[in-house]
């Protein structure tokens, strides 16, 4: 992010950079452009929270959905960060797997979810009913 100025954090914005420290071991690119308005930060991963929580989805759930999607469309940064969220909550070669595209390591369930994750990163006009039945096959609901 060279092409922008660091922000001077104000409580909330030290906050987040002072959360990346103690998970991660460096400040994300990310969280210090979400220093600018750390309020909007908030309030959008509490919605995600939120929604994460209405589906009924696991924290390994979550990371196979992201880490799927993220590395189907080329996402660099996500894919290593929600890589390393998926390995820690399965193992490195299931994390490293899903990167790769090979769901060997997956329930029927999982890879329904990392199935419609890439096709929804790479074509998200492509996908259909027959797409959402296979999640639904899987034990998934319309919510």
């Amino acid at each position: 992010m060279s092409f922008l100025a660091l922000p001077v954090p104000d409580t909330a914005g030290q906050r987040l950079f002072d959360d990346d420290i103690a998970d991660l071991g460096y400040v994300m690119n990310a969280t210090r452009l979400w220093a600018y308005q750390p309020g909007l930060a908030s309030d959008l991963f509490d919605l995600m929270d939120q929604m994460v929580a209405a589906a009924g989805l696991s924290p390994r759930q979550r990371a196979l959905l992201v880490a799927a999607g993220a590395s189907a469309f080329g996402d660099a940064y996500c894919t290593l960060a929600w890589g390393n969220k998926l390995a820690q909550v399965s193992d490195v070669d299931t994390a490293a797997g899903v990167l790769r595209g090979d769901d060997g390591g997956l329930t029927d369930a999982e890879r329904a979810l990392a199935s419609w994750a890439r096709l929804v990163a790479r074509n998200p006009n492509g996908t259909g009913p027959a797409d959402v039945q296979v999640l639904r096959d899987a034990g998934f609901d319309d919510g």
